[in-house]
């Protein structure tokens, strides 16, 4: 049913060590060699939900501008550790291979529902995507009045254009005939293409934290509904080029809004008292290495010891006392604002990094296979609960048990 592709029970030995050691790195729903390995970007397992798991329909939470509900997110973070540096921790010996494989998916999970979005690009539905803008209007229009960009953007003649494209795609089934199928779908492509590169303009702009987590959503979400159209046209060459192009946009805006708006100019303010209950060590670590594009790891630690500049002991306890460098600089749009907003939006962005990546990797398997999104999903649907774990299809590449990446020209982050 899934030529060129193995179906595992469980996740081997060999992957589970090599996630463990950092020769392997979990991005969303794929695993790969990590960055300064020898085949690096290559795929090594793909992670994908079925029709047996609730993540195959349901295309994450709706998390957007920091307003979610904290006791919900709460429960999110104690299900899940999905930061690489996390992965480490699981059990140093593998004394069972399923257990082991079922934490590797809880963190699989634990992605998709920060990110907002499914880990399959055939779960990105028309449906799901109009749902999630629905959802998505209701909370920006909590906010119009607080911020009068939105208000405009809600009134923008593109949204308008947006859920009329939508709207047609929805009305396109099995018994649609397959000439006025290819009409819609090419004709919602072309609307959804001109609209996205109106969202791309707006985010790029974007200076503040409420414009661009609205206009992220946007963009993200046009710009997978246009590959969406794409591949179901067949033209899967096309679509990979349309996927890695917005990666590499998304990526970038990503990293900007994160380091110029939420990490800010004092990332070593996470290291206060303040935040331990909130953000570990690790989950920092992350943030650093994705926002600067800088494989450092722990180290970042000992650079933003050097930053805050605070000695233990002090040969002059007068300039001590009152020295104005530490962590005690009070400086920022305060510690509930940092919580409700920042923190949420940080981790939201790092969970989408994954997921888009992810997302690449799914559309050059599709390519490979020749296969159309729905008719992926269907032969997913197809397989056997039997060969399945926790509704979780694990599919391993048979050529040369993995499949180079095309990076282009985009730096690969481990």
């Amino acid at each position: 049913m899934l030529p060129g592709l193995n179906v595992m029970r469980v996740i081997p030995h060999e992957t589970l060590a090599g996630l463990m050691t950092g020769q392997y790195k979990l991005y969303g729903g794929v695993i790969r060699w990590a960055a300064g390995t020898a085949n690096a970007g290559q795929i090594v397992k793909h992670i994908i939900p079925t029709a047996f798991n609730p993540l195959g329909t349901i295309p994450g939470l709706n998390i957007i501008l920091g307003i979610t509900n904290s006791l919900q997110m709460n429960e999110i973070n104690k299900m899940t550790k999905f930061n690489t540096h996390q992965l480490m921790q699981i059990s140093g010996q593998i004394s069972s291979l399923s257990q082991t494989t079922e934490q590797v998916l809880s963190i699989v999970t634990g992605t998709a529902l920060l990110s907002g979005l499914s880990l399959t690009v055939s779960c990105i539905g028309f449906a799901a995507i109009n749902k999630k803008l629905n959802l998505i209007d209701d909370k920006l229009k909590t906010i119009q009045k607080d911020v009068k960009a939105i208000k405009y953007f809600l009134e923008s003649q593109e949204r308008a254009k947006l859920f009329a494209a939508l709207n047609a795609l929805l009305k396109v089934d099995d018994k649609t005939a397959i000439e006025h199928r290819h009409t819609i779908l090419h004709n919602s492509r072309n609307t959804l293409a001109e609209i996205n590169m109106r969202y791309r303009e707006l985010l790029s702009e974007a200076d503040s934290i409420e414009t661009a987590m609205a206009y992220e959503e946007y963009f993200s979400l046009t710009a997978l509904a246009q590959v969406r159209c794409t591949a179901e046209l067949g033209i899967f060459d096309i679509a990979c080029k349309e996927i890695e192009e917005i990666n590499l946009f998304w990526q970038d805006q990503a990293r900007r809004i994160a380091k110029e708006m939420l990490i800010g100019i004092y990332p070593e303010r996470f290291l206060a008292t303040d935040f331990v209950d909130d953000v570990s060590i690790t989950e920092l670590v992350e943030w650093l290495d994705f926002v600067y594009e800088k494989n450092k790891g722990l180290t970042w630690i000992d650079d933003l010891r050097l930053t805050i500049n605070e000695s233990w002991y002090s040969e002059n306890w007068l300039a001590k006392t009152f020295t104005t460098s530490g962590l005690n600089k009070n400086l920022g749009i305060g510690l509930e604002k940092e919580k409700q907003m920042l923190i949420p939006a940080l981790r939201k962005i790092i969970a989408r990094g994954s997921i888009f990546e992810s997302y690449l990797s799914q559309y050059q398997l599709l390519e490979a296979q020749q296969i159309k999104p729905s008719d992926f999903e269907r032969k997913l649907a197809s397989l056997p609960e039997s060969s399945l774990i926790e509704g979780y299809a694990i599919l391993e590449p048979i050529q040369n048990k993995s499949r180079e990446i095309s990076l282009g020209s985009r730096k690969f982050i481990g």
